[in-house]
């Protein structure tokens, strides 16, 4: 093993470690290199050099089943025969790019024993020499059929003279600098079909005498200021043209001659501002055209500009054109000499048009089967819709304002044709069968109906029937993930996927339920509510007993002790024990106070609500230590009305908050609601130092505050009364 190979392995191993990916599960690439793609029979392999470019001898084995081998980064100054020699016996590669790998030499037999070659790439070479270039294509395999020079930088290609007799049908020699375009550069390519000069700065065409073959050509994003003269040269056979992003700014009718069998004409990106009539009517086999990307300027189409008998694809989209009618030329009946069109993609447009007027445009289209209206600004869909278009079997209206407040019926018609239905990104609320008959739905093939990134409303009445629809033809309906409806609530803004929600979720009250409780009879119906009602308020029943009862005995004071005998009587939950002996006694009982703790200062053998009054009374301060289970807290929340009705007929705030953690907004009691916005509540902080002292100092405040506050806040006195 030479030293050069052995440099090669150890920079495969350094850089190809981590790319490599295996082509199947039986086959595996060398070192530095990956398959981009694989099939049962072929598998395409791509070596690229991402970090130092040590030069190495030969490229190593690949697989046997190796289609196309792109080779990228690597730096062969020299390209000779024994780079290539392990790839020799490898029949089945059929395609060779080399890019970017510093080529300055190519030797004449460089690529003379890759005898199954069908295709061949050399680009982003700016030294390779074109004399080298066109020596070694003399003696390359009999079966090259394709050929690309791309990124070079030249300002003409290399001669050819050695390929009369092989069968090159593409030739590609986009973004060089070619600056015109001669014929007789590929006069020696006798059976070529198409050739790709895009993207070079191309402003003329001098001779086109080596194209009568032509069938496809590629003209892209050069810099024409005028259309090619076709007239002057014999394309015949010319049945594809691509002439987009040039610098024409008006389209003559008189461009489009001697171009008889002209099919498919891109002439996108151009800065016009008129289409005038007849434009295309001298090309009488155009079956294809696409009009796109107008840069805004196009203010005016007459009548007759896209007259044709042999149109039937019209690509017309993000022109910002403005369909409306007007006094002198409407341009809503531009397709009415389009009688053969099957396919019209108008989106991005305006459609400033009535119901009316928008029949008028398509009406003519009678044999129109693919529609394209997305992103027109349109509010309807027009009455009789299918029965105008009756082979339409693709709708496009994504992207609109419709709501869905049309007539299905009336739209779609009884034995509609249409398959696929996109209405994705509108207003739509609801579906049911009155806006989307059966007779559609029946039609819409798998993955053909998309409703997502509507606005669907989650209520029942709205939403049953098109869940269950949904549920029954699931295959039909393309992005169900997106299909989502917004709750029936004031402000809701979040939303929910309305195929996965359950019955329940959608249906809360199930009406078969309903039926048979109302069924019941009304005296057990009335029983049923009654002790519900009993259950479910007896805590505040059991509250305003002890209000009456303590309203009259009024609140007891110690005789011989006016400071009371607690200083603070705690209300907390029992899962919150922990954090009361734990912190809060000590600290406190620590500073001199007396405190009620219930579980250790209530009086044995007495009742629970007593004890609770009693001691409430004998204390100064009530601090609430709010939390979660506080909240849940049917005992948390007895004791805190008394604390409010302390508060109430004594006139004095003698409560104190303190919120121990951050409660869910689920358990917030509309008590809980006005004592957080009622009252400057000290707020525990379990990671901050500086958050423990701050809680604890607007705690010892309100302590060391006298109780001559006769106010109550406005919003309790609303809650309790």
């Amino acid at each position: 093993m030479t030293i050069a190979r052995i440099s090669f392995f150890v920079l495969m191993l350094a850089l190809g470690s981590v790319t490599t990916k295996q082509c199947g599960p039986s086959v595996k690439p060398p070192y530095g290199c990956r398959c981009m793609k694989y099939s049962k029979l072929y598998v395409t392999i791509r070596c690229k050099n991402q970090g130092d470019k040590t030069p190495f001898s030969t490229i190593p084995h690949m697989p046997n089943n190796t289609d196309q081998l792109i080779i990228e980064g690597f730096r062969f100054a020299n390209l000779t025969k024994d780079i290539f020699k392990n790839l020799t016996s490898l029949s089945s590669l059929h395609r060779l790019s080399l890019r970017d790998n510093n080529i300055i030499n190519i030797s004449r037999d460089a690529l003379s024993e890759l005898k199954h070659l069908q295709g061949l790439e050399i680009s982003y070479e700016i030294q390779v020499s074109r004399r080298e270039i066109s020596e070694m294509l003399s003696n390359i395999s009999g079966n090259l059929s394709s050929l690309k020079f791309s990124h070079n930088a030249w300002d003409e290609p290399p001669k050819f003279f050695g390929l009369r007799d092989a069968p090159i049908q593409e030739l590609t020699l986009s973004n060089n600098y070619f600056r015109f375009l001669d014929g007789h550069w590929i006069t020696d390519l006798t059976k070529l079909k198409k050739l790709d000069v895009s993207f070079n700065g191309i402003t003329d065409i001098r001779n086109l005498s080596g194209l009568e073959n032509i069938t496809n050509l590629f003209l892209k994003g050069n810099w024409f200021k005028e259309f090619p003269k076709f007239c002057n040269f014999t394309l015949q056979k010319l049945t594809s043209l691509h002439f987009q992003y040039n610098k024409l700014t008006e389209f003559e009718p008189t461009y489009f001659q001697c171009l008889p069998n002209l099919q498919a004409l891109n002439l996108n990106g151009h800065a016009i501002r008129k289409l005038y009539n007849n434009t295309f009517s001298n090309l009488t086999s155009l079956s294809q055209l696409r009009i796109q990307r107008l840069a805004g300027q196009l203010f005016h189409i007459e009548p007759e500009a896209f007259k044709s008998n042999s149109l039937k694809k019209l690509i017309f989209t993000n022109n910002g054109f403005f369909f409306r009618n007007s006094s002198k030329e409407p341009s809503f009946e531009i397709f009415k000499y389009c009688p053969n069109l099957t396919d019209l993609n108008i989106s991005s447009n305006n459609l400033d048009l009535k119901e009316n007027e928008f029949i008028t445009m398509i009406k003519p289209l009678n044999k129109l089967q693919n529609l394209g209206i997305r992103t027109t600004g349109l509010a309807y869909l027009p009455r009789n819709l299918t029965r105008h278009l009756p082979m339409l079997t693709k709708l496009d209206a994504s992207d609109n304002y419709l709501n869905g407040s049309w007539d299905g019926n009336s739209v779609f018609g009884n034995i509609p044709s249409l398959q696929y239905l996109d209405l994705s990104d509108n207003n739509i609320e609801r579906i049911t069968e009155h806006n989307f008959p059966l007779t559609l739905l029946n039609g819409i093939k798998d993955n053909g109906l998309d409703l997502s990134y509507n606005k669907f409303s989650c209520n029942c009445d709205d939403a049953l029937w098109f869940y269950n629809w949904m549920h029954a033809n699931k295959k039909k309906l393309a992005h169900i993930g997106n299909i989502t409806c917004r709750p029936n609530l004031p402000l809701h803004t979040s939303t929910r996927n309305l195929f996965y929600l359950t019955i329940k979720e959608l249906c809360p009250m199930n009406p078969a339920v309903f039926i048979a409780i109302v069924s019941s009879g009304t005296a057990l119906l009335v029983i049923f509510i009654t002790l519900g009602t009993l259950y479910k308020l007896r805590w505040h029943i059991r509250h305003w007993l002890y209000v009456i009862k303590y309203k009259n005995k009024g609140y007891e004071i110690i005789p011989d002790d006016p400071d009371f005998k607690y200083d603070v009587f705690l209300v907390y939950a029992d899962e919150d024990t922990k954090f009361i002996f734990d912190i809060v006694v000590p600290y406190l009982e620590g500073k001199g106070y007396s405190l009620c703790v219930r579980c250790r200062d209530f009086e044995i053998g007495k009742l629970y609500c007593d004890n609770i009054v009693d001691n409430m009374n004998l204390s100064r301060r009530i601090l609430l230590i709010l939390s979660n289970n506080f909240a849940k807290s049917k005992w948390c929340e007895f004791q805190m009305n008394f604390a409010y009705n302390r508060c109430l007929d004594e006139k004095i705030n003698n409560i104190i908050v303190a919120v121990w953690e951050e409660i869910s907004y689920k358990y917030l009691s509309n008590t809980l609601k006005v004592l957080l916005t009622s009252y400057d509540y000290a707020l525990w902080s379990k990671s901050d130092a500086t958050g423990r002292s701050l809680f604890w100092g607007k705690i010892l405040r309100k302590l060391q505050f006298q109780s001559d506050d006769t106010e109550c806040a406005n919003g309790l006195l609303g809650v309790l009364q």
